[in-house]
C-alpha cells in the first residue's frame, strides 16, 4: 500500500509541472500554453499505461491460479496413481507410474519457463516505457 501511494504522489501532472517552471526558472505559464497540454498528454499516457499493467497483472494472476491448479491436479493424479500402482506390488508399474510423473513434471517445467518469458517482456517492455519517458522528459 505505501508503495501505490509513493506512486501516486510522484505521479507528473499539468500543475506540478508548472510549478516546477517557477520555481526552476521563475516564468510562470498560461493554462492553454503548449508545455502543460504535452504534460497533460504524458498524464493520460501514464493512467493508461497503469490501467493496462493493472490488466494484464489480472490476467496473470488469473492464468496461474488455473494453471496452478490444473498442474496440482495431474501432480495429484499422478500421486495417486503411483500410489495404487505401488500396492499392487510390480515394479513394472512404479516404473511406469513414474515415468507418467515425469511427463507432467517436462510439461510444468514449460509452464514455469512460459512464466519467466512473460516476466521478462513485461519488465523489459516496462524498461523502454521508463527510459523512454526519462528521454521524453529531458527534452
Amino acid at each position: 500500500m505505501e508503495d501505490q501511494a509513493k506512486q501516486k504522489s510522484a505521479k507528473l501532472t499539468a500543475e506540478k509541472v508548472r510549478h516546477l517552471l517557477i520555481e526552476k526558472h521563475g516564468q510562470p505559464l498560461c493554462e492553454d500554453d503548449p508545455i502543460l497540454m504535452v504534460a497533460t498528454m504524458f498524464e493520460m499516457f501514464q493512467d493508461e499505461y497503469d490501467f493496462t499493467l493493472k490488466k494484464h497483472q489480472v490476467a496473470i494472476e488469473k492464468f496461474m491460479v488455473s494453471s496452478s491448479k490444473h498442474y496440482a491436479d495431474k501432480v495429484q493424479q499422478s500421486t495417486d496413481d503411483l500410489l495404487n500402482r505401488a500396492i499392487q506390488g510390480t515394479i513394472r508399474n512404479n516404473i511406469e507410474a513414474m515415468a507418467d510423473f515425469k511427463e507432467s513434471m517436462r510439461d510444468f517445467t514449460k509452464t514455469n519457463r512460459l512464466y519467466a518469458a512473460i516476466s521478462l517482456c513485461t519488465c523489459v517492455i516496462t524498461i523502454c516505457l521508463f527510459l523512454s519517458w526519462i528521454l521524453t522528459r529531458g527534452q
